[in-house]
């Protein structure tokens, strides 16, 4: 397919629903089938996002992941879309169900201009982090502290540093612990992660019964280029 003109790439970074299922139960251990399955709807809405995004989209998940570290998988998922000729790559991962093509395609405009965005989740994490070519140094985002709550004012106080422009998107909430699916599905009550967070670790059934949503997704979510890389 004829790459975008802009030569950006969305790559969704993540783990699929089964190892997912396996470092998070969300819903306890006796009942991992269930987390599976929140993850398969987390990712199924999140690959629909993806690819409302109108730009290439990439899924990379532990298949194809390369390094021994988180950091080191990252940083070379990045560099390896860089290599083959984008100019802006921007991830996201797979957690954040309030996330919106609106976010993505904010964070696209915004590499037209800027050299960085990155929206910021509750935890001091992120949720959507972008770069232009130019201003990644592979190197200095191997040593960010990923996994950590000081990780978006750590991108920040870097930007401002070494002077780079950038803007921060809303922050958002992600879902990595039982508490924070409650925490959301209790101020996100209309949306159907909610009904199913609550009709699995509540007596609130009554909505998820009466929902018709179709909790059956089964697609393939493991590593896949929607479009080609733009030529060089």
């Amino acid at each position: 397919m004829t790459p975008n003109n802009n030569k950006t790439v969305l790559f969704v970074f993540s783990l699929s629903a089964t190892i997912e299922a396996e470092r998070k139960p969300l819903f306890g251990v006796s009942k991992k089938n269930v987390s599976k399955e929140f993850f398969r709807l987390l990712n199924k809405k999140t690959l629909q996002i993806a690819k409302n995004s109108g730009v290439d989209v990439v899924w990379i998940d532990e298949t194809q992941q390369k390094g021994k570290t988180f950091n080191e998988r990252y940083a070379n998922a990045y560099q390896s879309l860089f290599d083959q000729g984008y100019e802006n790559v921007i991830s996201i991962g797979n957690d954040t169900p309030n996330l919106t093509s609106h976010h993505i395609t904010t964070a696209i405009k915004t590499l037209s201009h800027q050299q960085l965005v990155f929206g910021p989740s509750k935890d001091g994490g992120v949720y959507l982090l972008g770069y232009t070519e130019k201003a990644f140094d592979e190197k200095v985002f191997r040593n960010f502290s990923w996994l950590t709550s000081k990780l978006s004012n750590e991108l920040k106080d870097y930007a401002v540093q070494e002077e780079l422009s950038f803007s921060v998107l809303e922050t958002l909430e992600d879902i990595d612990s039982k508490k924070n699916a409650l925490e959301f599905a209790y101020t996100n009550q209309k949306s159907t992660f909610a009904v199913y967070i609550l009709f699995h670790l509540t007596s609130v059934k009554t909505k998820y019964e009466n929902n018709t949503l179709d909790f059956r997704p089964n697609i393939l979510l493991h590593s896949f280029l929607l479009r080609g890389p733009p030529s060089q």
